[in-house]
């Protein structure tokens, strides 16, 4: 009888860990924090809601920063962010706000209020 029980709860966890796996694309990422590492943003673009503030903490092995440069919002210049270090910044607009760090201009980001 225990032979019995234990067969199918067993398939029961091959199927269900089967079940999580799955190649079909996934929503964009939404929410208000951007971690910077491997001299990236992650995730590169996020949608937040008017009055939100996104936090970037540098996660990396090196100094990074922020720069929104011409917006409705104004410049937005961040301190040099050690390892570690977060910064802050509150949209008060709708908009699509491009993003690059300052030391490295290659590293490129957006974030889109609505």
């Amino acid at each position: 009888m225990k032979i019995a029980m234990v067969f199918p709860i067993a398939i029961l966890g091959v199927v269900l860990a089967l079940g999580s796996c799955s190649s079909a694309p996934t929503e964009p990422v939404t929410g208000n924090a951007v971690t910077i590492k491997d001299f990236a943003f992650s995730p590169a673009t996020i949608t937040v809601t008017v009055g939100n503030t996104v936090t970037w903490t540098n996660e990396d092995s090196t100094a990074h920063t922020i720069v929104i440069e011409s917006s409705s919002e104004g410049s937005v210049n961040s301190p040099q962010l050690e390892t570690g270090s977060s910064y802050s910044h509150a949209f008060k607009r709708a908009g699509t706000y491009p993003y690059h760090c300052g030391i490295h201009t290659y590293m490129q980001g957006t974030v889109i209020v609505q």
